[in-house]
């Protein structure tokens, strides 16, 4: 019996990659209903546990002809007969350039798209009536771990059963992240698993109750179902999970088959953002307070909404943007919070793949202990500039650094023992913020040397939100052998003398050829084989350019000040957020958050707070 409730409900996951999830449906059907039929483009019948039709709303997002962000097509930029590389994404498909100006020109005056930095909007453009469309997002492998182990605590079975494809650098696409046949299967076993576990290591923990009568049952669904569904469980919902309780022949049976369920349940594994028609603008919904809490405690802290956020939502206490500021400090202030932050920077720059990068070890054995060193060098730096008062120029232009004893010895800096502190790298051979730092530089480099391709494609996508040209197809990208003597510059000279390269390598190389003085792994250097390494380059396609760059801090200094770098740094931290980032007018949205940052500064934390105050957190429109 406990079996084939639990299958049913692992059908209903794999529906509700197709439906929409009402915050206020009931779980139609009953224990006896049929299951769903799969995903491929079919929608299932109701079974236990399983949303129904939001009645009129829109249909649920699926994965094909989303739109959404992607990868582009590689390149490699392996010279000689050496390890070739994956190149850049030459478009990011649902992201536009940041260069656009809102009357369809740059602010330079050339056509839409050229390059040029966008000045900080006074106001959102124009005719914004589109704060972005209705949703329900799976939550990430992470948040499904965090949301379990609050119902469950710590110490629970461990197991990776929920994908999630990277996009853009991050692992949380609304677009990509599905539940397959086999990962509801993989889902049910895990719940089982895991309810098991908990019947038996902290049942009274979770049950205040546990005589085998309908109160104790009912208080179970009650407090358990508000914690996992981040909502009260309905009278529908309820009743469906009081007939699980009485099949069993005792609490603990019926706790077990209530909570595999409510673990594999769509309530759980959706964060609803469907909200309610808004009378004072038709055709708009106003998410409810309890899909805003989740919205806000999943940002900033990869975790449910706790006790206090939903007391909040539920008791109007979260309605207005001084509501939103009071939580988010509060959650701002767990140390949860700063997994998150870490989480967002690692993936911005793309760094999280520093630990299992391949690396030549004849040419150095990169440890890793000093890889994690590097990953937390980055982590402990943007942290310091969050919580104090830093901005998004300091994550450039900052002249200071985090080194334990292991990274301070490696980068050749004094001062520094024991754990990660704060050091000075005014004076060393060090470039200031996070482009200077071993993980993005190691990161981002061949195997046994630097990569000014793979650099200079970060800076031009990552950093200024620049899409670059589409790479042809049946490119060869291997180069002919170079000569042993040549230095790493002159191996990538042939980039440019090749007709079908340039194209791509006019834009990209000059800014990689900036980090010269950094080898593969970090490390500066003055040579290269013998030869004086030459770190001069050039970023064109800006604002009163092309620049002149004669080293990475000349890199630094430029983006310290320029508004295309802001601007970027409010895209990927929107996406960030938001999980999409392919909606109508979606630079309206854009543009009030950087309206308010620029007001603040571009203060990191009042950054993302413009981020929890623009249109699309609160409000949503039928897609």
């Amino acid at each position: 019996m406990t079996r084939a409730i639990v299958l049913l409900s692992a059908a209903a996951v794999v529906a509700a990659c197709n439906n929409q999830i009402g915050s206020g449906d009931a779980f139609p059907g009953s224990v006896d209903g049929p299951a769903g039929t799969g995903p491929d483009g079919v929608r299932p019948g109701p079974g236990v546990d399983e949303p129904g039709s939001p009645g009129g709303g829109p249909e649920g997002s699926g994965p094909a002809g989303s739109g959404g962000p992607g990868s582009g097509s590689p390149s490699g930029d392996g010279p000689g007969d050496g390890p070739s590389e994956p190149g850049v994404s030459p478009s990011i498909p649902g992201v536009t350039p940041l260069d656009i100006g809102p009357s369809g020109t740059s602010p330079s005056g050339g056509p839409a798209g050229s390059p040029g930095d966008p000045s900080v909007p006074s106001e959102p453009l124009a005719q914004c009536d589109t704060p972005g469309p209705r949703t329900v997002r799976r939550l990430t492998a992470k948040q499904y771990d965090n949301t379990l182990n609050a119902l469950v605590g710590d110490g629970k079975p461990v197991d990776q059963v929920l994908p999630d494809p990277a996009n853009l650098g991050f692992h949380l696409d609304a677009d990509a992240l599905l539940v397959s046949d086999l990962t509801a299967e993989l889902l049910m076993n895990y719940s089982e698993r895991v309810a098991a576990w908990a019947v038996e290591n902290r049942l009274n923990d979770i049950a205040h109750c546990t005589n085998h009568d309908q109160n104790c049952h009912r208080q179970f669904i009650e407090e358990v179902g508000r914690q996992a569904f981040r909502q009260t469980p309905n009278e529908a919902q309820m009743s469906r999970y009081l007939a699980m309780f009485e099949a069993e022949d005792s609490f603990e049976t019926g706790m077990a088959v209530v909570l595999a369920t409510m673990l594999q349940s769509p309530y759980l594994l959706y964060r609803r953002e469907l909200g309610e028609q808004d009378p004072d603008h038709p055709g708009q919904f106003r998410l409810t307070a309890l899909e805003m809490a989740s919205e806000l405690s999943y940002l900033l802290t990869d975790g449910p909404p706790d006790q206090q956020l939903l007391d909040a939502a539920t008791q109007g206490r979260l309605g207005t943007n001084d509501d939103l500021d009071r939580e988010a400090e509060r959650l701002l202030s767990q140390p949860s919070a700063r997994d998150a932050l870490t989480t967002f920077v690692h993936g911005w720059l793309e760094v999280d793949g520093l630990p299992a990068k391949a690396k030549d070890q004849n040419t150095f054995d990169l440890t890793p202990t000093l890889r994690d060193a590097m990953l937390r060098e980055t982590r402990e730096f943007f942290l310091d500039a969050f919580y104090n008062g830093g901005t998004a120029m300091d994550l450039f232009g900052a002249d200071y650094t985090f080194v334990n004893q292991e990274l301070a010895s490696f980068y050749g800096l004094g001062g520094a023992g024991g754990d990660f502190q704060r050091v000075s790298l005014a004076g060393s051979q060090r470039a200031t913020g996070v482009l200077g730092q071993g993980a993005f530089l190691t990161e981002h480099a061949l195997p046994e040397n630097s990569s000014p391709v793979q650099r200079g494609a970060r800076v031009r996508e990552r950093v200024l939100c620049q899409e670059l040209p589409e790479v042809p197809e049946n490119l060869d990208t291997n180069l002919d052998p170079p000569d042993p003597s040549a230095s790493n510059r002159e191996r990538y000279a042939q980039h440019s003398a090749d007709d079908a390269c340039s194209g791509c390598h006019s834009v990209i190389d000059p800014v990689g050829f900036a980090f010269e003085e950094y080898d593969g792994f970090g490390r500066y250097r003055d040579q290269d084989r013998g030869q004086d390494v030459d770190a001069s380059g050039e970023l064109s396609g800006v604002v009163a350019g092309p620049i002149a760059l004669d080293g990475l801090n000349d890199l630094n200094a430029y983006l310290s000040s320029s508004d295309s770098a802001r601007s970027c740094l409010v895209r990927y931290w929107s996406y960030f957020a938001y999980g999409r980032d392919n909606w109508e007018q979606k630079e309206c949205n854009h543009d009030a958050i950087r309206a308010e940052a620029g007001a603040a500064g571009y203060d990191l934390k009042s950054t993302l707070l413009a981020i929890i105050h623009a249109p699309h957190f609160s409000r949503r429109v039928a897609d």
